[in-house]
């Protein structure tokens, strides 16, 4: 629902369209025929990339509704045509060179199950593992002709434990499946004779997490979690006939491994961010040779080959293309691969306007500027510009440091981050960057001030930037808020750009009482580890246990998250919610700073650094948490939300012009409007003005909270009036509300040029003169306002002044209540003898008639006139005597 307040024009078609956030690294990639293409799944969607650019070239949708595509495979007997199977058992085939739906087939799968594996046998025949309600497996072969069920394999029992791998190969002329659950067993099963299957126990009783079979030889490669990787040949079949061969490398549990095309290679990959090829024994003299790709921006996932490249998914939600030859040519990259803490945090969302980008979180210790109008990731930038923290078996993933807080100025010109990392251990890592834009195609900031320990090694909770990007406010868990100015320095005869800090501010003591726990002030006393000593984690051998750290990390979905316990764990704080600090802002014209100190709003002068005033009311208990100013005519108002709540305070008189009962989880402000928008725990979006409860755009339950929450929102360039509002949800998928684009027939307007004259048209040309003529009218009729236009003109020209630049109260009531009432007072006119003498034959005076007689008088709200005041207040303190005898006499006694 749109409503319209003070005239505005405001669209009420609006749409709300996912941009980008889409997990790109859930399913195993493949790679096109022809070797050109790679084809991932996304979703419900297939899209098809070229491998030498990295561009989405098309996208493959089905005709039924599906929730998700679980596989796609190109079979081995045919050429261009692409098969893909949905969790719920529809079968699509698309035509690789139209990319048209040639056939979907339902697959008669039992009722009250869902498929998460699907392998083709051929064209004709896929293997598929459903799984239904009380997380039995169900293993069958099926026609992908008319969906009907081949063969059943009940007699392989494995239970699910969240990992399922399969593979398929050939083993004496037929085709067999090997199957991995998370568990040291590998079961093989014979698909053209059931009764053929073998359960067989991986020899060092670790857990097996991925699993290979061999295109032409009777070969399964597997790995497991002490970082073994080991190759089984002969009869797969009998375990008596079978020889294994061990390759390790790996110190870490690898998570993907794959065969070469021809099979004289094996490439495997995992949590070291490694990729290894290894050279298998066919090969003469070159025997367990291994090439590397080393410093991967995330955890492998799977890999796929060809014969000529290699598609690398990692944790970053990215797909690197290599050659054969181990050399990177290409990366996929989607927004998204955020890191558990930094998903839970909810890394800012700001617009970078020169760019028309948004700035988001990436992975560890990185920013994503994303493109919203090319829909592509423009620059990964390295925050930290640290190395990441290599994993430790007894710690499979070590806390890192990371981006906590960002902020822009509204010009773009400068941006502010602070990162973060407290591991409980050792002193807290803390700092405060400055960077300056720059256009420069490595990237678009260049670091210009650090600040190591800006707060102690406190957490840095908000942070706030004027518009021009002169100087910068942040609040940390030490209850201050420090002021931060850009200020320039002569440096070996030329000038320097630099930031230091101002000041500090607070509202208690100024000491927050947990900077004497015992983590500020301890240092690690590192473990000592004998050498070749193995340690038996519980992760390496049992699957069961209910925090199993593999399951989480092959698992690792976008829409897991972890609590909030684990962020004060991360943070290391403890809670003070009476003066704990939250939100700060700047007001628009720089002289105020509102900075939360638990349930108080403060108001700071930003000049003298002194607290002016203190808001506070019982609904705002027990904290607040957002804090933003007006801008442009609601420049005098200040919003701010708690849990419960959002409350406007007039800076006019200090008090609440109007609360509404909401539970918010962002606030944010158009710094070039008086619009703002907040965010609710329910998806609903709100963009309001500060002068009015009644908001001008309302959207509710645009997607289900349990699939996730909008954390943070962004307001992006418009046209006129209209909104274009980003929002992100904690897991990085980035939606915008925008408005709906009409459709542009250009082939219909010069149709409609070319043809002749209707009665219909006729009828349309009548009614747009009626229109006009209507619109005349009341242009002609504006004059004659009534008081009450002339009270709202007044009233709205006053509050468009900034609260600061407005004369004193004892000058402006009188012509504002004049104004108000429509007293006109008639001004004598008084004669002048300094009069100009004007040219009669000047040709410019007609000229200026005639605009004196066109142009309307302004209405003017008040006029400063100094020396009339002046003069006045001269002839009171004459007339009036000094001092009054008869209140002298009474006071003296006299």
């Amino acid at each position: 629902m749109v409503v319209k307040t003070n005239g505005e024009q405001f669209s009420n078609k609006y749409v709300f369209n996912r941009k980008a956030g889409r997990s790109i690294i859930e399913k195993r990639p493949v790679f096109s025929p022809d070797g050109e293409s790679v084809v991932i799944i996304v979703e419900n969607l297939v899209r098809v990339y070229n491998i030498q650019t990295g561009d989405c070239v098309r996208t493959l949708e089905t005709d039924v509704s599906i929730n998700e595509i679980v596989a796609v495979e190109f079979p081995e007997d045919e050429d261009y045509n692409l098969y893909g199977c949905s969790d719920n058992g529809y079968v699509t085939t698309w035509t690789w060179e139209q990319g048209a739906v040639l056939r979907e087939t339902k697959l008669q799968i039992p009722e009250n199950t869902q498929i998460i594996t699907f392998n083709l046998v051929d064209s004709n025949e896929c293997f598929v593992v459903a799984i239904d309600a009380r997380r039995n497996l169900h293993l069958g072969t099926y026609s992908i002709k008319h969906g009907g069920l081949l063969y059943e394999y009940t007699e392989l029992k494995i239970k699910y434990y969240g990992i399922i791998r399969v593979s398929l190969g050939w083993c004496n002329g037929d085709k067999f499946a090997a199957i991995t659950n998370g568990t040291m067993m590998l079961f093989v099963q014979n698909l053209n004779q059931p009764h053929l299957k073998l359960e067989l126990m991986n020899s060092n009783r670790f857990r097996i997490l991925s699993v290979a079979a061999h295109h032409k030889e009777n070969a399964v490669a597997i790995t497991d979690t002490i970082g073994r990787v080991t190759i089984i040949r002969g009869n797969l079949y009998d375990y008596k006939s079978i020889a294994r061969e061990v390759l390790h490398w790996h110190f870490l549990p690898p998570m993907a491994v794959c065969f070469s095309v021809q099979g004289s290679y094996l490439i495997t990959g995992g949590m070291e961010k490694v990729l290894v090829k290894w050279t298998l024994g066919q090969l003469a003299n070159k025997t367990n040779e291994k090439t590397f790709i080393p410093r991967l921006p995330g955890i492998i996932k799977f890999i796929t080959a060809n014969s000529s490249h290699i598609a690398i998914t990692l944790s970053n939600n990215s797909v690197v293309i290599a050659t054969a030859q181990m050399h990177v040519i290409s990366t996929i990259l989607e927004c998204g691969g955020l890191s558990p803490i930094t998903k839970a945090l909810g890394g800012a969302l700001v617009y970078h306007r020169p760019l028309s980008a948004l700035l988001m979180p990436g992975r560890t210790g990185h920013l994503q500027l994303y493109s919203t109008s090319t829909d592509k990731v423009l620059y990964n930038i390295d925050i930290t510009e640290m190395n990441n923290i290599p994993p430790e078996r007894q710690n499979l993933l070590p806390l890192e440091t990371e981006v906590t807080c960002a902020a822009i100025s509204a010009d773009g010109s400068w941006l502010v981050t602070s990162e973060y990392r407290n591991d409980g251990t050792n002193y807290p890592e803390e700092k405060l960057k400055f960077w300056a834009a720059q256009t420069n195609d490595i990237s678009p900031f260049k670091l210009n001030t650090c600040v190591n320990l800006s707060h102690g090694g406190c957490n840095v909770v908000a942070l706030a930037l004027n518009n021009k990007g002169e100087f910068c406010v942040s609040s940390g868990t030490d209850q201050k808020f420090r002021i931060w100015k850009r200020d320039s320095t002569s440096q070996k005869h030329r000038k320097k750009v630099v930031w230091g800090c101002l000041t500090a501010c607070y509202y208690s003591s100024g000491v927050a009482h947990f900077l004497s726990d015992p983590v500020l002030n301890n240092f690690k006393i590192s473990e000592i580890l004998m050498p070749g000593k193995v340690e038996d984690l519980p992760y390496m051998k049992d699957p069961s246990s209910k925090n199993d750290i593999i399951n989480k990390i092959v698992n690792n979905k976008q829409k897991k998250h972890i609590n909030s316990n684990a962020i004060d764990r991360y943070i290391n704080i403890i809670r003070d919610e009476e003066f704990a600090m939250g939100d700060v802002a700047i007001s628009q014209d720089g002289s105020l700073i509102a900075a939360w100190f638990g349930s108080k709003l403060t108001l700071w002068d930003t000049h003298l650094c002194n607290l002016r005033t203190t808001l506070s009311h019982p609904a705002l208990r027990p904290k607040g948490i957002h804090v933003q100013f007006g801008n442009n005519d609601a420049a005098h108002y200040l919003v701010c939300t708690t849990a419960n709540c959002v409350a406007v305070w007039s800076l006019l008189s200090l008090t609440i012009k109007w609360m509404v009962q909401i539970k918010t989880t962002c606030l944010v402000s158009d710094p070039f409007t008086n619009k703002m928008a907040m965010v609710t725990k329910n998806n609903d979006v709100y963009v309001f003005t500060p002068h009015s409860s009644t908001p001008l755009l309302i959207r509710k339950s645009l997607i289900n909270p349990k699939t996730g929450v909008f954390k943070q929102c962004a307001f992006g360039s418009s046209t006129g009036d209209d909104v274009r509002l980003y929002v992100m949800r904690n897991d990085s998928e980035i939606y915008c509300l925008e408005p709906e684009r009409p459709d542009e027939g250009g082939l219909e307007a010069v149709s409609r040029r070319i043809a002749p004259a209707s009665k219909f048209g006729a009828l349309l040309a009548d009614r747009r003169a009626a229109d006009v003529r209507t619109r005349r009218a009341a242009a002609s009729a504006a004059p004659a306002l009534d008081r009450d236009a002339k009270g709202n003109y007044a009233i709205a020209q006053f509050l468009s002044a900034a609260p600061h630049m407005i004369p004193p109260v004892s000058i402006l009531c009188p012509l504002f209540l004049q104004h108000i009432s429509g007293y006109e007072e008639i001004e004598e006119i008084e004669e002048d003898d300094n009069i100009m003498e004007i040219d009669p034959q000047s040709s410019d005076e007609e000229d200026v008639e005639v605009k004196l007689n066109q142009t309307p008088k302004s209405v003017q709200l008040w006029a400063p006139n100094y020396d009339e005041i002046k003069e006045k207040r001269l002839k009171k303190i004459l007339k009036e005597p000094l001092l009054d005898l008869n209140s002298a006499s009474a006071v003296f006694g006299v």
